[in-house]
């Protein structure tokens, strides 16, 4: 359940309360305010000629213009004089530390002082303290009872916290149908963060009918009258389908909104539900990618990344790096995988490694690559240890050392790295750096396969095929070329051709196999003497021509 919003006191909510307050005061003399504003001296006057209402308009327009010592020093004797508004506004500054050190104490007294005057706004700060535990013992119930006293006095944001210590069973007992009262008095003069809380209310059923339209009601109420914090509830409607068809772009979008309003979502339920929804929308992403829609996968990339999920600028870098779904651009590559690495993530040197060795949008360099690499490898990432693995295995950027390259290897096969155990069995099948074991090659590409790697399935087809490591076995053979042809791997349907055209493990069949051979020519198959003989005899002219 997404975590309600907590009536506090903010600075700025202090202020335009007391602004407010002073402005109402105005209004009640229209001819005095006017007479009193032009009397305002500059704010270099002395203050011992000001009257109270002068130093605190002085005070509001040091603080307009952000010079938040000079506030508090024509604030301070205003409440002193006691003027009611400049005692919140005081008391507001030493709690925030704002223009002055820091000091709750002081903050307490000059609340007590506005509280004595009938100043709603410091009755309702004082409830925040106690709440928060600032400058005394945390208290819920002398915090409900100053909550009271301003919500008595019609303080809309006090209304709203009694509601919340009912709704959480905070220094009273819990009673969500009091919670409920007071959430709808809050709501009827306005406060947004009350009408975000009925919204949770009504979303999950709290002492109410679940209405997941009465919720997006009052999430959109609570948005247009500024709670960025609200757009998180209209998010997870979305998120979850509530009353609405799921739509994990739209869900996205309303917490990017959040997000880029400012809302602090930090230590909240909604932080939780957003990184889920992250996690989601990149795997949504993943599986449009698969699906070879990669406009689709950089959107859903792009939203997870902007929701701060680190994985998702990888993802965005790759789809830049090597141009699906967009034009190739080895810079925007570049910047993305940059912002994940800056974040830890262990994947993304690989990648980097990887332009390097490429000389993609940078020069060409092998010692860079392998210094990529090798991070990664030494943080336990499988790619990273399997492309060590390959660099030493081939020679690239150090001297070949088959050793070396099995050692990496293996590290990255008992981590699962299907490429890994591929070559660890060309290693054996090949006898590279080891006596040449079919049975230990076999034993590798199956593990491989077992993991669905399409190159793999082939090998072990291939294997049966020729029965090394393994018992010959044309119809086990079939079935594998068959799994990898239909993975796309080109060797595997040109192999299909070969079992037709031969009549190994499949009654010989010449339109099958050409069939098949056209196939893998269309799939980019390179064949050998042998190859191009079996394609003449069956493609004639056809073949010549491609």
């Amino acid at each position: 359940m997404k975590k309600i919003m907590l009536f506090v006191l903010a600075l700025c909510l202090c202020v335009t309360a007391f602004g407010a307050a002073f402005a109402e005061t105005a209004e009640a003399d229209a001819t005095a305010a006017e007479s009193s504003a032009a009397e305002v001296p500059a704010a270099e006057a002395p203050k011992a000629e000001m009257t109270t209402e002068e130093l605190y308009q002085a005070g509001l327009n040091a603080l307009n213009a952000e010079d938040y010592g000079k506030a508090l020093e024509y604030f301070q004797p205003a409440a002193d004089a006691g003027q009611i508004e400049a005692c919140g506004v005081v008391g507001a500054l030493y709690e925030a530390g704002v223009g002055v050190e820091q000091d709750y104490g002081k903050a307490m007294e000059y609340f007590l002082k506005g509280a004595d005057l009938g100043d709603t706004v410091s009755l309702y700060a004082l409830g925040n303290l106690y709440f928060l535990g600032e400058g005394v013992e945390q208290d819920y119930g002398k915090a409900m009872e100053y909550y009271q006293m301003a919500a008595d006095a019609g303080d809309a944001d006090a209304l709203g916290s009694v509601g919340y210590l009912y709704d959480h069973g905070l220094g009273v007992e819990q009673d969500y149908g009091k919670a409920l009262e007071w959430y709808q008095k809050a709501a009827e003069q306005g406060s947004p963060m009350a009408l975000n809380n009925l919204g949770d209310f009504y979303e999950y059923g709290k002492g109410v009918e679940q209405d997941y339209a009465k919720a997006m009601e009052y999430y959109q109420q609570a948005a247009d009258k500024g709670l960025a914090f609200a757009y998180t509830g209209l998010g997870d409607l979305y998120r979850g389908g509530k009353g609405v068809e799921k739509d994990l772009l739209k869900a996205g979008e309303y917490y990017k909104k959040a997000l880029d309003q400012g809302a602090n979502i930090d230590a909240t339920e909604a932080k939780e539900n957003m990184d889920e929804l992250a996690v989601s929308l990149r795997q949504a992403g993943l599986d449009a990618y698969y699906a070879n829609d990669y406009s689709k996968a950089m959107e859903y990339f792009q939203l997870a990344a902007d929701l701060g999920n680190i994985e998702s600028w990888r993802s965005i870098g790759f789809l830049y790096q090597w141009g699906f779904g967009v034009e190739q651009d080895f810079d925007r590559a570049l910047e993305y995988y940059h912002l994940a690495a800056d974040q830890n993530d262990v994947k993304t040197l690989v990648n980097l490694g990887t332009m390097y060795l490429n000389g993609q949008g940078l020069e060409q360099d092998s010692g860079k690559a392998i210094e990529y690499y090798q991070k990664a490898a030494d943080l336990g990432e499988p790619m990273g240890l399997y492309c060590m693995g390959y660099m030493y295995g081939v020679g690239i950027g150090v001297e070949q050392d088959y050793g070396k390259a099995m050692e990496y290897y293996q590290k990255a096969a008992d981590q699962g790295n299907a490429e890994a155990l591929i070559d660890l069995g060309y290693m054996y099948d090949k006898a590279l750096g080891v006596e040449q074991d079919y049975a230990k090659a076999f034993e590798y590409y199956q593990k491989a396969a077992d993991l669905g790697n399409a190159t793999a399935i082939f090998n072990v087809g291939f294997m049966y095929y020729f029965g090394l490591g393994a018992e010959q076995d044309y119809g086990k053979a079939y079935d594998c070329l068959q799994r990898a042809a239909d993975l796309g791997v080109p060797s595997a349907m040109f192999g299909l051709g070969e079992f037709f055209y031969e009549g190994k493990g499949a009654e010989k069949d010449p339109d099958k196999a050409a069939e098949w051979y056209r196939k893998a020519l269309d799939a980019g198959y390179e064949p050998d003497e042998t190859d191009q003989e079996h394609l003449k005899a069956l493609l004639g002219d056809e073949y010549q021509q491609k």
